[in-house]
C-alpha cells in the first residue's frame, strides 16, 4: 500500500469564505426574519407558480384524482402517473381530458371498461362495442362525447365555468 503526500491548503476561518448555505445568521437577523411565523402567514409561497412544488389545492385534487383512478380499477402506480401528468395539464390550462375524467366512464379495471356516450365520442358503431382499451382511457385528449365527472378538478366543471 502506497500513501502519497498532498500538499494542503489552509482552511481560513473567515465568514466571508463559508458557503452561504454554511452560514448561520446572527441571532438578530433570525428574530426578524423569522421564516416560522412567514410559513404560517403563507404556508404556499414556495409552491406553484413561484416553484414546481404543488400548493395545497392541486394535492387536494391529486389526492381526490387518485382515489378515483382506484376506485375505477387503475394501478396505484399508473394513477400516481397519470394524476402528476394532469398537475402539470391543468397548470398548462391544456383543454384535453383523460376518459377517467368523464361522467360517462363506466367500468372497474381494464377489460371492463367502457365508454357510455359511444356514439357522441365515436369510439364504436354499437353498444356492445364501446369498450375502451387501457392505453385509450389515460390518453389525453379531446373528446366529443366527455362530460366532466362531478367530481371537481383544477379546472372544474362545465358547470362552474358558466357561473364565472
Amino acid at each position: 500500500m502506497a500513501v502519497s503526500a498532498v500538499a494542503t491548503e489552509a482552511v481560513s476561518a473567515k465568514p466571508e469564505r463559508l458557503s452561504s448555505v454554511l452560514a448561520v445568521p446572527s441571532p438578530a437577523v433570525l428574530e426578524k426574519h423569522d421564516s416560522s411565523i412567514a410559513v404560517t402567514e403563507d404556508p404556499e409561497r414556495w409552491c406553484w407558480p413561484h416553484s414546481s412544488a404543488m400548493n395545497g389545492a392541486e394535492i387536494d385534487t391529486f389526492a381526490a384524482r387518485l382515489h378515483k383512478f382506484a376506485d375505477k380499477g387503475l394501478a396505484r402506480n399508473d394513477g400516481e402517473t397519470l394524476a402528476d401528468k394532469l398537475v402539470l395539464r391543468d397548470r398548462d390550462q391544456d383543454d384535453r381530458r383523460v376518459c377517467l375524467e368523464c361522467k360517462h366512464f363506466a367500468g372497474h379495471g381494464a377489460g371492463s371498461w367502457r365508454c357510455g356516450n359511444w356514439q357522441a365520442a365515436g369510439v364504436a358503431l354499437r353498444s356492445r362495442d364501446a369498450q375502451l382499451p387501457a392505453d385509450l382511457v389515460v390518453q389525453l385528449q379531446r373528446c366529443d362525447g366527455f362530460t366532466a365527472h362531478p367530481t371537481s378538478t383544477l379546472q372544474g366543471t362545465e358547470d362552474e365555468h358558466d357561473r364565472h
